[in-house]
């Protein structure tokens, strides 16, 4: 029986790769433009580069899981520069969650995010909100970590290793200047008007 419809055809799927802990010395240099052309080689389109801390905007055209796309890019990843390189991915409509979901109370001052490979569980926040942090300041909401850079990042105690060993999971920071730009490209709305 015919239904007059077009076949089922899956969408392409919009991915944001944040890459963790390059190009923050020479050891471990990834070329934006050697990364753009890679990910391209593997077969995704649309790829854009934001600044040098290693965001990918990318559309996977398979349309794989979150899981098979990580795991694609972290092989390749290895095998081009001969290191491991860990990628946390997120989806456009998370992207945007994430965006809208740092709490009013740290609004005053500039924020970062400190995107969690996965939910942590509450045993790890409570390890985590038991240490003196003041004058930071911390949240979790969901796979994200909001954080306040009262003196820089260079002075934070919540820093990105205390992160990965006190909640168990994977890290990657990024200041709310890129997470909003990242938005911007991905053409949702801006919500919350934070310091960089």
């Amino acid at each position: 029986m015919t239904t007059g419809l077009p076949p089922c055809v899956s969408s392409p799927a919009r991915w944001v790769a944040l890459l963790h802990a390059v190009n923050l010395g020479r050891r471990r240099t990834v070329p934006m433009s050697d990364l753009r052309a890679l990910c391209a080689d593997l077969g995704f389109r649309d790829v854009e580069t934001y600044i040098a801390s290693g965001n990918v905007l990318l559309t996977d055209p398979d349309a794989r899981a979150e899981a098979a796309v990580q795991a694609h890019l972290e092989a390749a990843l290895e095998a081009r520069y001969g290191f491991p390189v860990q990628v946390t991915l997120r989806a456009p409509p998370e992207w945007a969650t994430t965006l809208a979901a740092c709490p009013p109370e740290l609004h005053a001052e500039p924020v970062s995010v400190a995107f969690l490979g996965r939910v942590p569980d509450a045993q790890a926040v409570a390890a985590l909100g038991a240490r003196d942090v003041t004058p930071e300041r911390w949240a979790v909401r969901g796979r994200a970590l909001y954080q306040t850079v009262p003196a820089g990042t260079r002075s934070l105690k919540v820093s990105q290793v205390l992160l990965s060993r006190v909640l168990g999971v994977p890290v990657t920071v990024r200041n709310w200047r890129t997470v909003q730009a990242i938005a911007e490209r991905l053409g949702g709305p801006l919500h919350g008007e934070l310091h960089a």
